[in-house]
């Protein structure tokens, strides 16, 4: 039976993951996941300490110089875990919001398998409401390309500073094929069972010599502008490709991944109120300081949530010693807490009066958001830059 959005949205996971096939441990070295994945054709491994699970991809090889010597807990992916009982809706949330392309899933402590991006690709098929929506509306642009001459080398750079997989192959402007990370990795970068007696095991084949001409794809999947995203979902289930390009006669406008055929199933969340906690005020003279004071961190801390989708609540500690008369000295610690283990955002102010306090600290947390947000900002930039209008 085919169903809408939110249905599907609302669908468990259960039956929708693949197997989990190897689990690699921390220590292994990266040439023997290599290996797993040119034998098998997968493109994600679960990772596993016994404790600690993630997942580590062929696109994770893509900066790594000597696998032989480059350990699996150096590269794998940590993002947290979901299980059976999961909706759609939530592991599209974890995934977009982390920007990855799978997870690993775990029921009752026991590793069950894997849920990926490509995973819930194949459900979007049944989401009628696809047809309605065009390409235009979710493709990435501008599109980061390069020329039928560029060298491989150079193409493993504009992946890795850029983080994106795919690059278009163009030759005077006109498109000529697709390099994609899995090429690149499949190419130059040899497991250690495929050593010969001759070389280290696991090192680069030539540094990855040669032209994109000589490695690419050259039947890319192309749509036009006002192609619909259903469409879209079949083409690349059917055959079997990671992005689909959007043309305008020869120029490439945009790329489609299977990420952003997932963004209308992202929209369809309710925003949650952002948690709030105030503690350590008490007494109904307390009451309104703290309404107010919590007004204003909820205010500093929204506006930064579009650059931390992953924040989960604000805590506000507040200590008080009276020092004798009418003055009571005032300590406020606040803690910012994100999903999925992020790093958790500390700010500690001090003084006379309450409300003063707290201006002091919401201004300390906005310098230090911004300031996040500018270090973020300086780091290469991921392919996704705008949206078409």
């Amino acid at each position: 039976m085919r169903k809408n959005l939110t249905e599907l949205a609302e669908t468990k996971i259960a039956n929708l993951h693949h197997k989990p096939g190897s689990i690699f441990y921390p220590d292994d070295p990266t040439s023997k996941v290599l290996g797993y994945f040119k034998d098998t054709g997968v493109y994600e491994a679960v990772a596993s300490d016994g404790s600690n699970t993630g997942l580590i991809t062929v696109r994770d090889l893509l900066g790594v110089d000597h696998p032989q010597r480059t350990k699996v807990k150096s590269v794998w992916k940590q993002i947290g875990t979901v299980n059976s009982d999961d909706s759609v809706e939530q592991v599209v949330s974890i995934l977009i919001d982390n920007d990855v392309r799978a997870l690993p899933l775990v029921d009752g402590g026991d590793l069950i398998g894997i849920i990926s991006q490509v995973d819930l690709l194949s459900e979007l098929k049944l989401g009628k409401e696809l047809g309605k929506v065009k390409i235009k509306e979710l493709m990435i642009i501008p599109v980061i390309s390069v020329d039928l001459k560029t060298g491989n080398d150079r193409a493993r750079r504009l992946m890795l500073d850029n983080d994106i997989s795919h690059l278009p192959v163009l030759k005077d402007g006109v498109l000529e094929g697709i390099v994609t990370a899995e090429i690149l990795v499949h190419t130059f970068i040899v497991p250690e069972s495929r050593m010969s007696m001759g070389n280290k095991g696991g090192q680069m084949v030539s540094g990855f010599s040669g032209q994109v001409g000589g490695v690419m794809d050259s039947q890319p999947l192309t749509v036009g502008l006002e192609e619909n995203a259903l469409d879209v979902v079949k083409e690349m289930t059917q055959r079997g490709k990671s992005a689909c390009l959007v043309v305008d006669g020869e120029k490439v406008l945009g790329i489609i991944t299977p990420r952003e055929l997932l963004q209308p199933i992202y929209d369809l969340r309710v925003e949650e109120e952002l948690p709030v906690y105030i503690v350590g005020l008490s007494g109904e003279e307390d009451w309104f300081d703290a309404t107010v004071a919590e007004n204003k961190v909820r205010r500093v801390v929204v506006r930064a949530r579009s650059m931390y989708p992953h924040i989960r609540e604000i805590r506000v500690q507040i200590e008080s010693q009276n020092t004798g008369g009418n003055r009571t000295r005032y300590e406020a610690r606040a803690h910012i807490y994100m999903k999925q283990g992020s790093d958790t955002i500390f700010v500690k102010q001090e003084g006379w009066d309450l409300l003063t306090v707290f201006d002091s600290l919401t201004q300390a947390l906005d310098q230090i958001l911004r300031d996040e947000k500018t270090g973020h900002e300086k780091k290469p930039r991921h392919g996704r830059q705008r949206r078409s209008p």
